[in-house]
């Protein structure tokens, strides 16, 4: 009868999947070929359609441009455009149900689109222009073309409405949230402090390093207060987000440098992109203005990544600081009140209503009140009191919910003809935490940190602080003096989310950065490069040589010399080239060992759940652990629950045996049968099926996949939760400004959302085979490879 019920279920996601195809897939929609009424336009437009679905937008002004680039969004990414606003602004559980319920409480609580709003009316008019213009292209699709609309908006529960400025702003701000969520690291080093105390948790702060530098830079901690936060605030503010540690590579080599003989720009964004069809939208832009290609994000106008006529630009994230907790003192006798400079205020009190789907309520759906507490810092966290005398709770303070009014700068990046005017668009991104790298036909190459980043007095972001006499947020950091270079004289300049702060940077930036091995390996090949082609780059873009396994597997091996049990695991990593190769041995060993060996490290101190939570945290205390390999003695390896002192390889020598035992567990006794592939995987999902029967038919089936967090070519797994790959390169992008006629670029889905349609996925084999596909840039070339053709035509 189990299989019975098997063949019943097998058959009725058959029949659902065939009127999926129908009704949302190939068989019908988006439609992309004849002429379409397009409300709000000018002009006629004209949209060409290569064969992977890449739009090629072709309009007669400017306007009309975003406006065309806003209706082709929306015919190919609605239910993304939808899921995106309803998370933001704190409506998921509208949709569905109680899973989206942490969310929409975290989201009320910071008050995301509160901050849009109040930014919004302080934009520029151009800015406004811009992002109107883009809304009137989605809302045309929207409010016109209902009968074209997904399925599978429905299927979730997501409802369509028009997008206003405020929409458009907000996921902008956003977008910023999920680069710079590090109010949770800074929650983990107050539980560090509340566990060891101000002195010893201090060895465990982030130790962050960049090679170029000649000293670390000069910083000062204020006195920590001890809060016994626990771990009851932590999981609650992680319940609703998982721990976000996007990441990317992005690099621009100088003429002399190419093959070409002109500048050339990489970028690879490292982001959680497994559901389908993935993050970055493709799409070329043609006016008498404008001649650019390149990837965008859905919902935010013009390019992100991409080229013009003169210039190419690529991003990755910066882990600009621009959040801090700050320790609330409760006024005794006085509820409702908090001190601020010695005077009792009461706190701003906000009621927000949730609605969540409830097919046991009236109407579909129950509501129920989230109640806000703010200081003139911002919303309090959690109203439970905290400290020894239950007198402190903590607020947010973020960046966001005080950016300046001004421009946002995407305009500029369109039409900017050098360096210096991408190096002034950057600045103008006070929203958006990026390192862009660019480039232009002179062969003038830079880099430049976006976003707007506060001058602390005290010197630190990195654990709540007392508010003091004096506001600690002395404005921002002043946007040309975020961390960046123009011309640099070594020929080309790179990054890779690690510490950027050049010698006497005289800010406190960011003190969370990923560790250096990723730049140093860029830097390795870029600094012996001569004459790199296409091909040279596409190979460091999947590079898989890792430098912390250099580095740490001698010590590893050198600890388990002379154990016999052990010699089988010796020899191969003896063998081994560094390389996280998905058909090896040696990557799976070092990497079960590596993570056993941290865990074994702190876990005596900290307890399990302390230990998981500072763990889970990579760039929190990678590079603090792997500097404490070069010291064997340290007391943080002697495992304070038994009676003798041990060191550095005693610990390994546990940690190799415990790792052997998992692995043969599940993979056999004999190491040398063993593959990093067969843990090491990245399986793509439909948003549709994200878990259990039929998951792998909805998206596509788990595959082995090359690379770590330490590699180049980027697949990082979650802390001793299996090595599952969740960030890794959404999409490659290579634009040689010698190229006129095309960039190259490939993504790890597709361009089109719609269950089943043909290019929902059919980019994911050209990206696992480390290739690259045209973004068309000359206009008779777009002509010659349009497979469809479309006419935007006003009413």
């Amino acid at each position: 009868m189990r299989w019975v019920w098997r063949g019943l279920v097998l058959v009725l996601l058959l029949a659902a999947g065939g009127a999926l195809w129908v009704v949302s897939g190939a068989g019908r929609g988006p439609r992309v070929e004849g002429t379409l009424t397009t409300s709000g336009l000018a002009a006629p437009v004209e949209v060409l359609r290569d064969a992977y679905g890449i739009p090629y937008v072709f309009a007669q002004n400017l306007p009309d441009l975003i406006r065309a680039q806003g209706f082709v969004v929306a015919q190919a990414r609605l239910f993304q455009l939808e899921a995106y606003r309803a998370l933001a602004e704190g409506r998921l559980a509208e949709a569905i149900g109680e899973r989206g319920l942490a969310s929409d409480r975290e989201m009320r609580t910071v008050g995301l689109r509160r901050n849009a709003e109040r930014h919004a009316k302080l934009l520029s008019p151009a800015a406004r222009e811009f992002l109107g213009w883009y809304a009137q292209g989605l809302n045309a699709y929207i409010e016109d073309h209902a009968s074209d609309h997904p399925v599978e908006l429905r299927l979730a529960g997501f409802r369509t409405r028009p997008w206003t400025l405020e929409d458009m702003v907000l996921i902008l701000h956003f977008a910023g949230w999920s680069q710079s969520v590090n109010y949770r690291s800074e929650l983990v080093v107050q539980q560090l402090i509340d566990a060891l105390g101000p002195e010893r948790a201090a060895e465990l702060f982030p130790l962050n390093h960049n090679p170029d530098r000649q000293a670390p830079p000069a910083g000062r901690l204020a006195a920590a207060v001890p809060l016994g936060v626990g771990a009851a605030l932590g999981a609650n503010q992680g319940a609703a987000w998982p721990l976000p540690q996007p990441g990317s590579n992005n690099w621009a080599i100088a003429p002399p440098r190419a093959a070409s003989g002109a500048a050339v720009v990489v970028n690879d964004p490292h982001l959680d992109a497994r559901m389908l069809p993935g993050i970055w939208f493709p799409i070329g832009l043609f006016s008498p203005e404008v001649r650019a290609v390149g990837a965008a994000l859905p919902a935010v106008p013009g390019l992100i990544i991409g080229r013009n006529a003169e210039v190419a630009f690529g991003v990755t994230n910066a882990y600009g600081d621009s959040q801090d907790l700050f320790v609330e003192q409760l006024v005794p006798g006085q509820p409702g009140h908090y001190l601020d400079r010695g005077r009792a205020r009461p706190f701003e009190i906000r009621a927000e209503v949730i609605r969540v789907l409830d097919a046991d309520a009236p109407g579909g759906w129950r509501e129920l009140t989230h109640e806000v507490h703010s200081t003139v810092r911002g919303p309090v966290l959690d109203t439970q009191p905290l400290g020894s005398n239950g007198d402190r709770v903590l607020s947010l303070r973020t960046m966001a919910a005080e950016l300046p009014g001004g421009d946002i700068g995407l305009d500029r990046l369109l039409v900017a003809r050098d360096a210096a005017e991408v190096d002034r668009a950057a600045q103008q991104m006070a929203p958006f935490y990026f390192n862009y790298v660019f480039a232009d036909r002179a062969g003038v190459i830079g880099h430049r940190a976006t976003g707007a980043v506060p001058v602390r007095r005290s010197g630190h972001g990195l654990f709540p602080k007392p508010p003091g006499d004096e506001d600690d947020w002395a404005g921002s950091i002043p946007a040309d003096q975020m961390p960046g270079r123009l011309a640099p004289a070594r020929g080309w300049v790179a990054t890779a989310n690690h510490d950027t702060r050049p010698d006497g940077y005289p800010f406190d930036y960011s003190s969370f950065f990923a560790p250096s091995y990723r730049y140093e390996r860029i830097a390795e090949v870029l600094d012996a490069a001569r004459g790199m082609n296409t091909d040279a780059q596409r190979a460091l873009l999947t590079d898989t040589k890792n430098l912390q396994a250099q580095r740490l597997a001698p010590v590893i091996v050198a600890a388990l010399q002379g154990v016999p049990e052990q010699a089988d695991l010796v020899a191969i990593l003896r063998g081994w080239d560094f390389r996280d190769r998905a058909d090896q041995a040696a990557p799976l060993i070092y990497h079960q060992i590596y993570q056993r060996l941290a865990f074994e490290t702190f876990v005596d101190e900290l307890g399990e759940p302390l230990a998981r939570a500072y763990l889970q945290d990579w760039y929190l205390w990678q590079g603090r652990f792997d500097a404490l390999a070069a010291q064997p003695q340290s007391p943080w390896f002697d495992d304070r629950r038994t009676p003798p002192v041990e060191t550095l390889p005693e610990l390994i020598r546990r940690a190799a045996a415990g790792a052997r035992a998992e692995l043969a567990a599940k993979h056999g006794a004999d190491p040398k049968a063993w593959r990093w592939g067969a843990e090491h995987r990245l399986q793509f999902d439909s948003p549709l099926r994200r878990t259990g029967f039929g998951r792998d038919w909805l998206g596509r089936a788990p595959q082995p996949v090359d690379g770590s967090g330490e590699t180049v070519m980027r697949a990082r797994y979650g802390f001793m939760a299996g090595y599952e790959t969740q960030f890794f390169a959404s999409m490659r992008f290579v634009a040689d400004l010698a190229d006129e006629r095309k960039a190259l670029a490939v993504l790890s889905g597709g361009v089109v959302e719609r269950q089943f349609h043909g290019h929902q996925q059919d980019q994911i084999d050209t990206w696992f085979a480390g290739e690259l596909l045209p973004l068309w840039f000359a206009k008779e070339a777009v002509e010659a490879n349009a497979h469809k053709r479309q006419t935007l035509q006003p009413p």
